[in-house]
């Protein structure tokens, strides 16, 4: 891991989150979620990147799941540079939300047991307004990229 990766994943989370407490998130049918309360800004944790990386580096094809953090996790081919590997997996896991399925509701947005294991537990990942950690790793396995991002709070 870079700097430059690090700043990256940071910022495109903090950028989403900012957006998302701003009342700037559409859903699929062009209405747009709440305005946040209470959005915490990320910061990058180390501790949590060293923890991503550990699990990166045995190149798995699932989330580790881990109880003690929140995880997102995301496998890619055919990308040129570390950078798209990190925009791609970002990307992703912040997309789902506009895709109709979320079941999150109108007038908050609340994650209930019935989300857990669904698309949408990707983006509230993100999304969790007390989250105010972050820590990320990307490998490559042979061909290709291999992210995980750890969150505190879960």
């Amino acid at each position: 891991m870079t700097d430059d990766l690090r700043i990256q994943f940071l910022d495109m989370h903090n950028f989403r989150r900012s957006e998302l407490a701003k009342g700037n998130v559409a859903r699929k049918n062009g209405n747009r979620y709440p305005i946040a309360a209470n959005m915490a800004r990320m910061s990058y944790d180390c501790s949590l990147e060293t923890e991503a990386l550990s699990y990166t580096r045995q190149c798995p094809y699932a989330k580790s799941g881990s109880t003690n953090v929140g995880e997102n996790f995301f496998r890619v081919s055919g990308l040129n540079t570390w950078a798209d590997g990190v925009n791609q997996a970002v990307t992703s896991w912040w997309k789902v939300v506009r895709a109709g399925s979320s079941g999150v509701g109108v007038n908050a947005v609340t994650f209930r047991q019935v989300h857990v294991g669904t698309d949408i537990e990707s983006w509230s990942q993100m999304a969790w307004a007390t989250t105010n950690k972050v820590g990320c790793s990307i490998v490559k396995c042979l061909n290709e990229y291999v992210v995980d991002c750890r969150y505190l709070e879960k």
